[in-house]
């Protein structure tokens, strides 16, 4: 091991620190201000999207952070699977609209018609399929956009154990799943994502928010959403644990 000069001087630099993320907010902000219109992330919660598009706001140093990490992974994964010679910086597989469902949906690959998401977790321990719903209800808008009975999975998984035989600590492990619906079942997930883009819209017409669902609980609350002062969401707002 090299032995360092006794002389270095180390000091954080907390200004350099938030110029990074204020560049790397810059970055990532020029992709979402190019999409218009409904998404089909937007139907995952549309009371947040309701106010996301209503009250813009700058993404918060912790949002970057996640976001950063996120969409890099996606680029070299999805370079990776394709067998790109480099880096190709498209993150998901375009964007299409859908005139029947009324919105846009990129999933991050499409081969054969089969939509195919990549998601991360920086969990540490196996996840079971219970796990897995909040990444299933995105897969399974872009099937039933694709009116695709059969999906594909994967989730990076950045902190997991090395199992037995493969050294110590943690290193990323990939977590892949063939994902199959119903015929019947899509149809009326299809409905479903319908009559929430139809829901969402009369809210951004009327302002009428109310009507729209409650966020999923690890959205919400003061510190997690900046939107929780404008929304008082019932049952939540004035609430100790929600008010943190």
């Amino acid at each position: 091991m090299l032995a360092l000069p006794k002389s270095l001087d180390i000091h954080r630099n907390r200004s350099a620190e938030q110029k990074l993320v204020d560049k790397t907010r810059e970055w990532l902000e020029r992709d979402s201000k190019d999409r218009k219109g409904i998404h089909a992330s937007d139907l995952l919660d549309p009371r947040k999207a309701y106010f996301d598009k209503k009250f813009p706001q700058p993404m918060t140093n912790r949002m970057v952070g996640l976001f950063f990490v996120g969409k890099v992974l996606h680029v070299f994964f999805l370079s990776a699977l394709f067998n790109k010679k480099g880096v190709d910086w498209k993150s998901d597989g375009g964007s299409t609209f859908d005139k029947d469902l009324g919105f846009s949906y990129s999933p991050d690959w499409d081969k054969d018609g089969v939509p195919g998401e990549l998601k991360t977790s920086r969990g540490k321990y196996e996840q079971s399929n219970s796990d897995l719903g909040l990444y299933l209800e995105q897969l399974t808008t872009y099937m039933a956009a694709k009116k695709s009975t059969k999906g594909r999975l994967v989730v990076l998984m950045t902190s997991l154990p090395a199992p037995h035989g493969e050294g110590w600590g943690t290193y990323p492990q990939y977590r892949a799943y063939d994902i199959t619906c119903s015929t019947a079942d899509l149809k009326k997930y299809r409905n479903n994502l319908k009559a929430t883009r139809v829901l969402l819209e009369k809210a951004l017409k009327t302002d009428k928010f109310k009507d729209l669902p409650l966020c999923r609980p690890f959205k919400c609350g003061r510190s997690q959403c900046p939107h929780f002062e404008r929304c008082k969401p019932q049952e939540r707002y004035g609430v100790a644990k929600w008010e943190k």
